[in-house]
């Protein structure tokens, strides 16, 4: 297990406002040279309308944490995600957006594929010990995982003998699943 707290989050700036990064993989690679098998991020927008990175070669899942956003696909019909609501989409497309928001992001190639689900309240069973990434985001609360304590904005690579799981009554994260295909 890898605890990558909010304090020490690579944070940058692009043209819409800022990323997060929570992970890469593998651990030397770049987004901007998209030599990476996934990438798992939040971002903030604060630009009212802004344009999607291209990423061919990757499928993008993508969480609204706060705030409304209109998406359009290669100027098909605008759709509105609203907090809590995700969407996926390949990083081909041309993808443009309105509306400021903090999101949660997904990257990954073609040899693997992702979940994300809001969980309230993790078990023992959330963590599976196959070909899988189990990311966990904490949104609100506090989760503990052995002896590891994550608080909001904190990141967990959950990977790993997960003996013991608590969370806390108001606790809310996002569960990031991973598999290689």
């Amino acid at each position: 297990m890898k605890l990558i707290p909010k304090k020490a989050q690579k944070v940058s700036s692009w043209t819409g406002g800022t990323t997060t990064e929570l992970i890469i993989f593998p651990e030397n690679s770049s987004v901007a040279e998209q030599n990476f098998d996934y990438r798992i991020s939040t971002a903030q927008v604060l630009a009212e309308k802004s344009e999607f990175t291209f990423f061919p070669n990757y499928e993008r899942k993508l969480a609204i944490l706060d705030g409304k956003l209109m998406v359009q696909h290669n100027q098909s019909e605008w759709y509105q995600l609203n907090s809590g609501e995700q969407t996926e989409f390949k990083g081909v497309w041309e993808t443009r957006s309105e509306g400021q928001v903090v999101d949660f992001n997904v990257i990954y190639n073609d040899k693997y594929h992702s979940t994300i689900n809001w969980v309230n309240h993790l078990s023992l069973t959330d963590f599976n010990q196959g070909n899988e990434v189990i990311g966990i985001y904490c949104l609100n609360g506090a989760i503990q995982l052995n002896d590891i304590l994550l608080e909001k904005g904190d990141f967990i690579n959950a990977n790993g003998d997960v003996r013991s799981v608590h969370t806390s009554e108001d606790a809310l994260c996002i569960k990031v699943i991973i598999e290689k295909l």
